[in-house]
């Protein structure tokens, strides 16, 4: 696959036909070199209840904002209340990105029904059917397969009209939408489907047959509608549902994934000079990380080059990446929004203009 994302293991794809194309792997030299196998099998570790507590966590901070609004029903309660409800469901939807990896729970069956139940659902998501954009996004990063490169070029961010659009979601709603809920049924490569194992999933293929939701499925999605909507209506008032639900979820968690999907794979420049260094890692601060990168996403290079790895040990990882020499070749930035600005400056990047 084009980022050999598990220990090379690659043994149950099938043969790639003469006529596909080389696969573009340029960070294959930092997982031989930048962690060691055993670094790697102990990093990747799984401690189910970390998960739990967090995803608890985060639903109380959730719970009390709405409580806060019930009891006092006054606009800057509410006003409060909406970054409060949106930041924790992104620190939710981090947590979930890792169950889309199955790194919740070592059993698949149990990551996935603790994943749809307590995170997922809430967004409309199901991890089985609508995993498929990410782990295609991590086998194909920095190739035009990538179904969330529109999110990271520049192609379609060269002039500061273009990053605005971008970044508010005027022109990236509708294609993001698209590839999460309404998946190909393959990347193809010279007409056969790709079916690759993902590190994290021993035997996990994206397979070329979508799948389909089953009664389970429907029964998780409804029943959030009918908690959220139900609840939310009865409890503060009719509006509660958009201003207290939808609102904080498009604001903070999408809009936030969303600058933080560009921020840390882009650069300003041609998209073919950038495709040679797209990991990028963030050391942050403690505000920054809140709205753009919970739950240690902002240690993104590590996590795409072992994605075995859950969120809770990146930040060990990272450490331990930068003990080696090797690790001068990827890019550490200290600030999100400072590399935004450094971007908006850049342009017009007329070299990114017509591109793809």
């Amino acid at each position: 696959m084009t980022l050999q994302l598990a220990s090379d293991a690659t043994h149950d794809a099938p043969a790639a036909p003469r006529s596909a194309p080389p696969r573009f792997d340029p960070y294959h030299p930092f997982r031989r070199t930048l962690l060691t196998p055993e670094q790697v099998r102990t990093l990747s570790s799984l401690r189910p209840s970390r998960v739990v507590a967090d995803t608890i966590w985060c639903w109380l901070w959730i719970i009390a904002a709405w409580a806060a609004v019930a009891t006092w029903t006054h606009l800057w309660v509410v006003v409060l209340a909406i970054p409060v409800i949106g930041t924790r469901y992104y620190g939710l939807f981090i947590i979930g990105h890792d169950g889309l990896h199955r790194r919740l729970f070592p059993n698949r069956d149990r990551n996935d029904l603790f994943n749809d139940v307590f995170i997922l659902g809430a967004l409309g998501a199901i991890t089985r059917i609508n995993n498929r954009n990410h782990l295609r996004h991590h086998q194909h990063l920095a190739t035009h397969d990538d179904p969330d490169r529109h999110r990271h070029a520049c192609f379609n961010k060269s002039e500061i009209v273009e990053v605005v659009a971008f970044l508010t979601g005027i022109t990236s709603v509708f294609t993001s939408v698209k590839n999460v809920f309404f998946p190909t049924a393959g990347v193809k490569h010279g007409g056969v489907a790709d079916s690759v194992e993902v590190q994290g999933e021993p035997g996990a293929k994206l397979e070329s047959i979508p799948e389909t939701y089953t009664t389970r499925d429907m029964a998780i999605l409804l029943g959030w509608q009918v908690v959220l909507i139900g609840g939310l209506s009865w409890t503060i008032g009719w509006w509660a549902y958009p201003v207290l639900w939808l609102l904080p979820v498009f604001v903070f968690t999408y809009l936030g994934d969303n600058l933080r999907s560009f921020v840390e794979h882009s650069h300003p420049e041609a998209d073919v000079k950038a495709d040679e260094h797209r990991l990028v890692t963030h050391t942050s601060n403690r505000l920054e990380r809140l709205f753009v990168a919970p739950m240690n996403m902002n240690f993104h290079a590590a996590h795409h080059l072992w994605v075995g790895i859950p969120y809770y040990n990146l930040p060990h990882a990272d450490r331990l990446m930068r003990e080696h020499p090797g690790s001068s070749a990827l890019e550490w930035r200290r600030s999100y929004t400072a590399y935004l600005w450094r971007y908006m400056r850049a342009t017009p990047l007329d070299e990114c203009k017509g591109g793809q």
